[in-house]
């Protein structure tokens, strides 16, 4: 598997050559799992926002899964902001974006 954000990464059942059979997804980023993601989503705020996933890639996310799916909250507009923030910040978009769920993966890729 070949994915990429600002920087390549490559698993070929292994990670680098060091064994690791899994990639560890950044599961922060997930409105429906993190009342810590889903509280500044909700309220705009996206600077916080960044903060966890930025501490996900610090963290050692290989990549960043991206949910936004809520009643309370514009799905389309927020994953719209999110990733747009998340590509104009370099210590984010290094590891690759996991849009989810898939019904506004393609609004996310616009």
């Amino acid at each position: 598997m070949w994915l990429s954000g600002l920087e390549d990464f490559t698993w070929e059942g292994t990670y680098s050559g060091c064994g690791l059979p899994f990639v560890n997804l950044g599961e922060r980023c997930n409105i429906a799992g993190s009342r810590k993601f889903k509280r500044p989503i909700v309220e705009g705020e996206y600077v916080e926002v960044m903060d966890i996933a930025r501490g996900q890639v610090k963290a050692g996310a290989h990549t960043i899964d991206i949910n936004v799916d809520d009643g309370m909250i514009g799905g389309l507009a927020a994953i719209q902001m999110l990733v747009k923030m998340a590509v104009s910040k370099p210590d984010v978009a290094k590891i690759p974006l996991m849009i989810d769920p898939s019904k506004i993966v393609e609004d996310g890729l616009k």
